[in-house]
């Protein structure tokens, strides 16, 4: 098994965009081929079927989702006392900034020690002790 990290909605959501960024499609390959293991918060998921949903119906994000979970070997990671705490210490922190479902990645990710990978570009100011790897949407 390949390094582990922690991918967040915004990948995932430019996997299935018209124009797949190559280097996107590149660490997905990567993912399937167990060269690298991707883990993402189960709330994450949801996101995920909410932009898909809002552009392109409630099939198509429902088929994206199963189809993302089946084809790649995603550890899908539940939450748990102390990273409901954690990601609620970084809400009250940084309210303005970050999304629940961010604060669950973003601990998740800092407890672990991952590498995030994310669209939001201004995270390495906010938070300078993330592992960070940003993808533009």
């Amino acid at each position: 098994m390949g390094k582990q990290i922690c991918v967040d909605t915004g990948l995932v959501s430019l996997l299935y965009s018209k124009d797949c960024p190559r280097e996107v499609d590149l660490l997905f390959k990567r993912v399937k081929q167990n060269k690298v293991e991707a883990h993402i918060v189960s709330p994450i998921l949801s996101e995920v079927f909410y932009h898909i949903c809002k552009k392109m119906g409630k099939q198509a994000a429902a088929v994206r989702v199963a189809s993302f979970l089946n084809r790649y070997p995603i550890k899908v990671i539940p939450l748990n006392q102390s990273l409901i705490l954690k990601a609620g210490e970084l809400k009250c922190k940084h309210s303005q900034q970050l999304s629940y479902n961010d604060c669950f990645a973003i601990s998740y990710a800092l407890n672990k020690k991952l590498k995030f990978h994310t669209t939001k570009k201004e995270l390495n100011k906010i938070l300078p002790t993330l592992k960070l790897k940003t993808y533009a949407f």
